[in-house]
């Protein structure tokens, strides 16, 4: 067992993790052959293994744009508080693409798919900074994940693409809510927009439905319809996958489908303005 204290605070590294229990966390280790998996289980229902892909939030642009694998977890417990979970990660990095896909010309413009190679670069990261374990297709040697948009996938897309977009420029961008309806050759998406109720305990929750109508902003190229196509060519189209989970709810008096979302990966220009509540002042 590997256990350190300082002034409360209790240190558990993966050989010291299955003996945790706390409140609002489980954590274990699992062996398979002769490595040492480590797994973590938090209060907020996710689970965190070694070897895992996962989206993270880093830098200013406050968007899961990154990609990692958990390489090492740490488990920081202060007496009768919550323990904290700390992941060293490995970051993932865009291999070259095919000619027939249009690159970005500023190569530090973060990619959201394609195929990653592992690098030996690696940061550490709280549950805080996680936003959506992937599930890639892997290679034989396991070094290299393929992630593209996927059937009943919800991503958010740049919403006048182009290859000249810049980093610096990043926090500017315009971007549409989108569930992926087709991956066989080009993409089929269908436009998705904010769906808001008057129930205070739904309003609470983000939700978003089909849209009715398309943006007067968008890629011409799209046409006017709520279901358009993106070409393969123009795959970095895609910023980032949204957290979505598909939901049944009544509008108007009838049974809708909607996909509750995770706001906080909502890129500016489509995160959801709530309606007062009476009495209440907005603020700023």
């Amino acid at each position: 067992m590997n256990v350190t204290s300082s002034d409360g605070a209790t240190t558990f590294s993966s050989s010291s993790i299955g003996n945790i229990l706390s409140p609002g966390l489980s954590c274990s280790v699992s062996r398979k052959g002769n490595e040492d998996g480590e797994s973590c289980n938090t209060s907020k229902g996710k689970l965190f293994q070694t070897g895992q892909i996962w989206s993270f939030y880093s830098g200013n642009d406050d968007l899961p744009l990154y990609y990692g694998r958990i390489h090492k977890i740490t488990v920081t417990q202060v007496f009768e508080e919550e323990a904290e979970i700390k992941m060293c990660v490995h970051l993932l990095k865009a291999d070259s693409f095919p000619e027939n896909v249009i690159q970005w010309e500023d190569k530090n413009m973060p990619v959201g798919c394609g195929t990653f190679s592992v690098t030996k670069c690696f940061r550490k990261f709280t549950t805080d900074n996680v936003s959506l374990q992937i599930v890639p297709q892997t290679s034989m040697n396991g070094n290299e994940y393929i992630i593209l948009p996927k059937i009943g996938d919800v991503w958010a897309i740049y919403r006048s693409w182009t290859c000249h977009n810049e980093f610096k420029d990043i926090g500017s961008c315009t971007y549409d809510i989108v569930e992926v309806l087709d991956d066989t050759s080009d993409y089929k998406v269908l436009a998705l927009e904010p769906a808001l109720f008057s129930n205070e305990e739904e309003d609470k929750k983000t939700f978003f439905r089909a849209a009715e109508s398309r943006h007067p902003d968008c890629d011409d190229e799209d046409g006017s319809e709520v279901i358009f196509t993106i070409p393969m060519s123009k795959m970095l189209r895609f910023s980032h996958q949204i957290p979505a989970s598909r939901v049944t709810k009544k509008i108007d008096g009838e049974l809708r489908e909607l996909f509750e979302v995770d706001p906080r990966a909502l890129p500016t220009n489509v995160r959801v303005s709530r309606p007062l509540s009476k009495g209440e002042v907005r603020e700023g």
